[in-house]
């Protein structure tokens, strides 16, 4: 849609980039406000977080010339030249990031669960920015589509799904959701698990309605069953337990109106509530920027 955000001379800002920056900012500021919040030292778990986010920079360039490796080979100063020939790779951004965070965490002598728990907050912040990046500059574009809200993309034919916004949507709701556990007591090592089960349902539901799938199934499915390993390592929970409960709610649910209707009153509930709370907070925020408006002597 806007691959290029303005241009000064033959220098171009690329959409993707400012986004990308500001993904990096937003992730830090999350991580450096839970490090406040569990009294950890801010400046050692700041570093921690730059080392980590250049390692996944280095992991994600390095795996997608590995996956395009025929536009490299015949000229090898182009994997460093990113504005001739940019491109980065999602999963190999997550291999590098968390071996440098590992590596690192062990060096310095840092629990690893818990800064994990911190870090992929701050993941969850930056793959928001990331993915509306990609969305203006058309990266992991969408499959043709005639809906309403299907948008053109930059060199590609027709208008396509908006896979990237709704995938950004959609971590936002997960981003909500994970910050809640994580600024409250939870067993260390809880917060990586539920983060990469969240991050790989939302790519699995989006990847049908993706123009290139490459082994995103692969690799999403492999990241929902690395985090279920550590969810039942960390909780100390039966899967076996927690499978059988699922299987009887499913049968439940299937053959019994009363298990239906009790489940949705459930959703309706919870759903009710959560508009609530949503038009509750939004009202809030319009008193506070009025009042703030008014203390300035602005009109509204």
């Amino acid at each position: 849609m806007l691959p290029v955000l303005f241009s000064v001379g033959n220098f171009s800002i690329s959409s993707f980039g400012v986004f990308l920056a500001l993904g990096f900012l937003f992730g830090v500021f999350l991580v450096w406000r839970l490090s406040r919040a569990w009294d950890l030292d801010e400046e050692k778990i700041l570093d921690l977080t730059l080392a980590s986010f250049l390692g996944g920079l280095v992991g994600a360039r390095l795996y997608f010339v590995l996956e395009h490796w025929d536009l490299f080979a015949q000229n090898l100063s182009k994997i460093f030249l990113f504005y001739k020939l940019p491109g980065f790779s999602f999963w190999g951004g997550i291999l590098g990031g968390w071996l440098t965070l590992f590596y690192f965490s062990k060096k310095w002598k840092i629990d690893f669960w818990q800064i994990a728990d911190i870090a992929s907050v701050g993941l969850l912040g930056g793959l928001i920015f990331e993915s509306l990046g990609c969305f203006l500059g058309g990266c992991g574009v969408g499959i043709p589509s005639n809906l309403f809200f299907a948008v053109p993309q930059i060199g590609f034919v027709g208008r396509r799904f908006p896979v990237q916004a709704i995938e950004a949507l959609l971590l936002m709701f997960v981003l909500w959701k994970i910050w809640k556990l994580a600024s409250h007591f939870h067993q260390r090592g809880k917060i990586i698990s539920l983060t990469l089960i969240f991050i790989s349902f939302v790519k699995l539901i989006l990847e049908p309605f993706r123009e290139v799938h490459n082994q995103n199934y692969f690799f999403s499915t492999t990241l929902l069953i690395l985090g279920l390993v550590i969810f039942y390592k960390v909780t100390q929970r039966n899967p076996l337990s927690d499978l059988n409960n699922f299987l009887k709610f499913l049968v439940g649910f299937i053959t019994q109106a009363s298990v239906r209707k009790t489940t949705l009153d459930t959703i309706s509930k919870v759903g009710y509530n959560q508009k609530a709370l949503i038009t509750w907070r939004l009202k809030n925020l319009q008193k506070l920027l009025l009042l703030t408006l008014r203390r300035h002597n602005v009109r509204s």
